[in-house]
């Protein structure tokens, strides 16, 4: 998992869209936090660049679609590690809660069980949740986070080790985000077939199948390739059972285009 920019310091240029958009989804998130009703629903998508998302309360999240070079990972690179002091995304890095970059030619980042117990390592560290490291002490909890153990039963781990733990949490001061970049890497995919490189499934399986059960302070910006469809529609629902489509949330998701 990067801990450092991998853009090595060259400047970045252009996306300031997206940053104000990032940011007017945290404000959301925030006024859901703050809001009592937080049911799940399910809405649309449209235009080039953004979509529509259904009333605050739902469980959503960003899509970050764009074909290769289009800049999917600089601009996730520059939201964490910003480039320039004067720049909005200088102080959206503060609200960063956890981050991971899959990558197709390290086999590591694709690892379901390394990106579980990489969060859980993050968020104990970041400080912005008071109380976390506290409810991993558990034995039960500790088990399931033991290499092997964590690869065999990656939903339970994720469901046990970090959305319980942050749902009985006290909501931050301010929204906060999870990023995943290239979550569409490790994934055999195309149109109308779905596999997994691994026993344990795949990053984008999990993240799809459980976004929208995160606490309603906690942002999920995820970037994929827009040739990826099949992993678009595991976030947007249109892949799954018709009789759970009344649970379904949805993603917004915006379009970045190749800057040449």
């Amino acid at each position: 998992m990067a801990q450092t920019s991998l853009l090595q310091g060259k400047q970045f240029y252009c996306r300031e869209w997206v940053f104000h958009k990032l940011q007017h989804c945290l404000q959301e998130k925030a006024n859901c936090s703050s809001s009592a009703a937080n049911k799940p629903s399910l809405v649309a998508s449209s235009g080039n660049n953004t979509g529509v998302v259904s009333g605050k309360g739902a469980a959503w999240g960003v899509l970050l679609v764009g074909g290769p070079g289009s800049g999917k990972t600089a601009l996730c690179t520059e939201l964490l590690w910003p480039s320039s002091p004067l720049n909005l995304q200088r102080g959206l890095h503060r609200q960063a809660l956890a981050f991971h970059f899959c990558r197709a030619q390290d086999s590591d980042t694709l690892c379901v069980g390394g990106f579980i117990r990489g969060l859980v390592a993050q968020i104990c560290r970041s400080g912005l949740i008071h109380g976390y490291e506290d409810k991993l002490r558990d034995p039960a909890i500790q088990s399931l986070l033991q290499p092997g153990e964590c690869e065999r039963n990656p939903a339970e781990a994720f469901k046990r080790c970090i959305l319980l733990p942050l749902l009985g949490m006290k909501p931050p001061q301010q929204s906060l985000f999870l990023l995943v970049d290239s979550v569409d890497e490790g994934c055999n995919i195309s149109e109308g077939e779905q596999t997994s490189t691994s026993l344990s499934g795949t990053i984008a399986e999990l993240l799809a199948g459980h976004f929208e059960f995160f606490p309603p302070w906690l942002l999920l910006l995820c970037s994929a390739r827009k040739q990826s469809k099949a992993v678009t529609k595991m976030f947007t629902g249109e892949c799954r059972p018709r009789e759970a489509s009344l649970h379904l949330s949805i993603m917004r998701i915006w379009h970045l285009q190749n800057l040449w």
